[in-house]
């Protein structure tokens, strides 16, 4: 039997010969390969028949659409690991993805409220790590963390429980030195 010669499809398609079984026929068919997947993406009641409901085309094209309009979310309690001794209560999440892009790591904890705050302490600290054109950043995110009582106070534990020092009293002002520190004192060298 020969072979036909088939045209090249091109990389993102792929074609499927076939011989049919017809009479005498010895010619090869080449078809496009096409697939329905069928399932329950959406998780949630779809009140229409399924004799109502129009299949979706999906492409590289229209794929970023397609999940938009699905409008994915995906609602669960995580155990609480951010705080010690709170690992018993859970904390409520709601994530929504309209696109891949949300199922990166940083975009997941920008829609976790506590994992918000964290990263916004860890960018400070970034931000202080770098090179010295990053402190106006670095003090804008400090003062915007500072702000909330509660994470100063916790921020505060947090040092305490390292066993960071923090009873050190500013430096002591000369009477009308204004703002300027007073100078210590030269201690006498000892004599040999």
């Amino acid at each position: 039997m020969a072979r036909k010669e088939s045209s090249v499809a091109p990389k993102e398609r792929i074609n499927v010969t076939f011989k049919p079984a017809t009479g005498g026929a010895v010619e090869e068919i080449e078809l496009p390969m096409k697939v329905m997947v069928m399932g329950d993406f959406l998780q949630r009641h779809d009140p229409r028949s399924l004799l109502d409901r129009k299949p979706v085309s999906i492409n590289k094209n229209n794929f970023a659409d397609v999940m938009a309009n699905q409008k994915l979310t995906l609602e669960i309690a995580v155990p609480n690991m951010l705080q010690d001794g709170d690992e018993e209560r859970d904390i409520p999440v709601k994530l929504d993805f309209n696109s891949m892009r949300d199922f990166e790591p940083g975009n997941i904890l920008d829609q976790i409220p506590e994992t918000q705050k964290l990263m916004q302490i860890r960018d400070a600290l970034v931000s202080l790590k770098g090179p010295m054109g990053n402190i106006p950043s670095f003090r804008k995110s400090f003062e915007e963390i500072v702000k909330d009582p509660r994470q100063r106070e916790e921020i505060r534990r947090e040092l305490v429980e390292a066993g960071v020092d923090l009873s050190l009293a500013p430096p002591k002002r000369a009477k009308g030195a204004g703002n300027k520190p007073q100078a210590p004192e030269k201690a006498e060298e000892p004599k040999a």
